[in-house]
């Protein structure tokens, strides 16, 4: 169900469009009172009042492209709640041992690697562009500096699932004024997943078992 706060955004689209089409419409009406009423086919004033319109018409509507499909997530503000969700991951058994994790490697013109995990007796997939793999936690610093793990928390979870689990993030658009503007209360702004394992050696790179 959609968010009352993201009326503010659809009230504000209609209100930007319906401006163009007024805008156009009457820039057309001008012009054919000057050349039937006054006879002329072009005036200084309606020009500039022309290129005014034009301006504020066309300004309005990049600002709702912008808030509505530019909208860049930062994380730190107050602009979005964060949930986190973590579940042991289940020991698979391949041709070459033991693992938590298949890797689908990517190719020359495709180069992103696809994370096949699995918890409770399902199976998930993830890409790696929203999913980090991990045998360290120091690792999480670097590889998703701009993420805000728990590093207390994850230390716990090192302890209770004894280096194996998958730590998801959620990133929910709060109900804001801006938020609203751009249609984006209640919708998730971002979610990331941070895949730990004890060591390399639980990572599957060379099969992947089917199901």
């Amino acid at each position: 169900m959609t968010s009352a706060w993201n009326w503010i955004g659809i009230i504000a689209w209609i209100i930007v469009l319906a401006l163009l089409v007024w805008v156009f419409h009457n820039i057309r009406v001008r012009r054919i009172k000057m050349i039937v009423e006054r006879k002329k086919t072009f005036e200084w004033p309606s020009l500039w009042l022309t290129i005014g319109e034009l301006v504020v018409s066309f300004g309005l509507l990049g600002g709702m492209f912008f808030v509505t499909f530019n909208h860049r997530v930062d994380l730190s503000s107050s602009s979005v709640s964060i949930t986190y969700d973590y579940q042991p991951l289940v020991l698979r058994v391949g041709s070459t041992g033991s693992y938590y994790v298949a890797v689908d490697r990517g190719s020359a013109t495709k180069p992103v690697h696809i994370y096949n995990y699995w918890e409770k007796g399902a199976k998930y997939t993830v890409s790696s562009n929203k999913a980090t793999v991990i045998t360290s936690l120091k690792q999480a610093k670097v590889a998703d500096a701009g993420i805000p793990w728990s590093q207390t928390k994850l230390a716990q979870m090192d302890r209770q699932h004894t280096k194996a689990y998958v730590a998801k993030m959620t990133a929910t658009y709060k109900p804001t004024f801006m938020n609203g503007l751009g249609v984006h209360v209640g919708h998730q702004a971002m979610t990331r997943w941070l895949i730990r394992v004890p060591a390399q050696s639980f990572i599957n790179t060379t099969d992947l078992t089917t199901e």
